[in-house]
């Protein structure tokens, strides 16, 4: 594979990547919204973390995404050894252990996100968007 063939790879995957990733976004704070709800509804306890940011960010959008970052977040770094069990007391309790399916409703569409935006900005690194 010669430069042009490799820089016309990066160039169509960051398209992709972003495209796909808006995407995501966008259906992750409408149709994919009601499981993190759900998900929400069952962690956050009242005096929690997540409790006042759902009543602070409300329910637009980008009041909406907040909720699924903070959602993903508890759901994902409470696992971390030591500092997870801190994180999960201050954002919400899991006092009733969560089915697998509805975990993985916050868990997936976010990684996937993730991966993609990471995609697109290193795409653009190498094609240079980031020099000077």
């Amino acid at each position: 594979m010669n430069e042009e063939q490799l820089t016309e790879l990066v160039v169509i995957t960051g398209a992709v990547s972003l495209i796909v990733g808006f995407i995501l976004l966008l259906l992750m704070v409408t149709l994919f919204f009601g499981k993190t709800v759900e998900v929400e509804r069952r962690i956050a306890t009242p005096g929690k973390q997540l409790d006042e940011i759902r009543s602070i960010w409300g329910n637009g959008p980008i009041g909406r995404w907040m909720r699924v970052m903070h959602v993903y977040a508890f759901v994902v770094f409470r696992h971390i050894p030591r500092i997870g069990p801190r994180i999960e007391s201050r954002m919400g309790d899991e006092s009733e252990p969560l089915p697998r399916s509805l975990k993985l409703w916050v868990i997936v569409p976010f990684t996937v996100y993730a991966i993609l935006m990471f995609l697109f900005f290193f795409s653009g690194w190498y094609l240079g968007a980031f020099s000077n």
